[in-house]
């Protein structure tokens, strides 16, 4: 399924033909992306295919964001837990796209189509220290913190 965000932005499921598109953006970025995530500097194309070929959608599922056309970054959920009705959400936007409002508008259309999937609420885990996705959360109506260890934010957001 694809889903539309608005006129230039359009995100699709991750297959191997798009993941090995991003890849290069992916790598350019990844010694910053493993800050954030836990990703090993030496990340292969290869983990994305095996990827693609496990996934269970719609709740283990990555999709591709595509701006103009180009894809551009991820958005992914991970970790259901199916008692509760929630979900961990995460995204990156490769560093040549970043502040064009790609990540947040990506960010909302994920949540409206988890919403339409009975989820109650999606999580999201961010290193205190990334600043800029906390500002972007922190944007997000009906979002709050909680709960707080080391040097990990959680936030929850209520659908």
């Amino acid at each position: 399924m694809i889903l539309t965000v608005n006129e230039n932005i359009q995100l699709k499921p991750i297959d191997k033909e798009n993941a090995e598109l991003l890849f290069p953006l992916f790598k350019a970025d990844l010694k910053e992306i493993c800050r954030w995530f836990p990703f090993d500097e030496n990340y292969q194309l290869n983990y994305d295919f095996s990827y693609v070929d496990e996934k269970e959608p719609p709740f283990d599922e990555t999709f591709v964001i595509y701006y103009n056309s180009k894809p551009c970054g991820r958005v992914g959920l991970y970790d259901y837990d199916e008692n509760n009705k929630e979900i961990f959400l995460y995204y990156w936007v490769a560093s040549p796209y970043r502040r064009k409002r790609i990540a947040f508008n990506s960010v909302n259309a994920v949540l409206d189509y988890l919403k339409n999937l009975g989820i109650n609420s999606v999580l999201f885990d961010v290193k205190k220290e990334n600043k800029n996705s906390i500002l972007l959360i922190n944007k997000i109506p009906n979002t709050s913190i909680v709960s707080e260890a080391n040097d990990v934010l959680i936030y929850s957001h209520l659908l």
